[in-house]
């Protein structure tokens, strides 16, 4: 019995990832990493497993910082607009959805 569905883990990323998405889009400039990591009160293992996910959901990017170990982490869109959604599995249907409608045929 190891499967996701119902791993209490599931939801707290989820809530890690909103409380994530509303620090990094409280500051213009970006957020470093492992100020992040600082903010959220969570190991930086945890914390690039959770950059990670919003990375690959569209939400942020990371640039690199030059003379450094960690990473600059940005908005791709305004946090609002995205918490407009409810959530972010809410926002990632939404944007499915899109790209359906649009047609993905050539």
């Amino acid at each position: 019995m190891s499967g996701k569905m119902g791993d209490p883990t599931e939801n707290s990323i989820s809530a890690l990832q909103e409380k994530a998405l509303g620090l990094i889009g409280s500051k213009s400039d970006g957020l470093l990493q492992s100020e992040l990591r600082r903010m959220l009160g969570i190991d930086s293992s945890k914390c690039s497993k959770v950059v990670s996910k919003m990375q690959a959901s569209g939400l942020i990017y990371r640039e690199k910082v030059p003379a450094s170990s960690t990473f600059l982490i940005r908005l791709i869109q305004p946090y609002g607009k995205a918490a407009s959604f409810g959530n972010i599995d809410s926002y990632l249907t939404e944007i499915y959805l899109l790209y359906l409608i649009r047609g993905v045929s050539s």
